[in-house]
């Protein structure tokens, strides 16, 4: 849990909310992981190790981020499930144009 709940960002704000605008943003770069063929076990890592180390780095490199309030437990689930969704989407894609060039 973390220790300073007044960086949490409220309902109706970037990262307050299950979905946002960077939600699009984790999608489309676990499709790039996925239309790379990055195996589901690295994506999966690095889609729930980055929602992990995004509030460290929120809070000692502010200014890196467009928005420094840390994630809500319900914004980081849908991030990472956002990103491993896209991962699916390219992976599908990747199998259907394999399937089809035969």
């Amino acid at each position: 849990m973390r220790a300073d709940l007044e960086k949490i960002a409220e309902p109706g704000k970037i990262n307050g909310d299950p979905f946002d605008r960077y939600t699009i943003v984790h999608f489309t770069f676990g499709t790039i992981l996925g239309a790379v063929g990055m195996p589901s076990w690295s994506a999966s890592m690095i889609s729930i190790g980055w929602e992990l180390i995004e509030s460290t780095l929120k809070d000692q490199f502010p200014e890196l981020f467009p928005h420094a309030s840390h994630d809500t437990a319900a914004n980081a689930l849908i991030d990472a499930g956002a990103m491993m969704a896209g991962w699916g989407a390219a992976k599908l894609l990747r199998r259907h144009l394999k399937n089809g060039k035969r």
